[in-house]
């Protein structure tokens, strides 16, 4: 699963972490790995690109981003656990709970310190890529 910031570096060509985004949505796109995103990513990310891009834009994107992607089921359980959660800050805590009860197999994000104490590995997206990269 991938935070939102993985998606704004991406679409925002954040430097320095596009190219490292950037090839994590080329393998998606190319069917080598399996991106989920949150319900609140989606949201969070439309609120954000249509203040820099416009609404069209904005949703031109994430309809693209749509399509190589899946969207986490969530609902009363992930919200019930991040409220009740020692997690600091409670969009990280939606989002690993989302990770958790999806399967997900890795938290993608720029900020792994956000997510100590995950029962899931918690990595950035340039590990990511070069973990798969070295991988046969």
């Amino acid at each position: 699963m991938i935070h939102i910031n993985i998606i704004l570096d991406w679409l925002g060509q954040r430097q320095p972490y596009f190219q490292y985004a950037k090839e994590l949505f080329k393998k998606a796109e190319d069917k080598k790995v399996e991106i989920f995103i949150s319900t609140m990513s989606f949201i969070s990310t439309e609120y954000i690109l249509s203040k820099q891009i416009g609404k069209e834009q904005a949703k031109q994107a994430l309809a693209a981003i749509r399509t190589i992607t899946r969207v986490c089921q969530s609902g009363e359980k992930e919200i019930d656990l991040s409220l009740v959660s020692k997690m600091k800050d409670f969009e990280d805590s939606f989002q690993y709970y989302n990770a958790l009860n999806n399967s997900a197999d890795v938290i993608i994000t720029r900020n792994p310190k956000d997510f100590q104490g995950s029962a899931i590995p918690v990595m950035n997206a340039e590990e990511y890529i070069k973990m798969k990269s070295s991988m046969p």
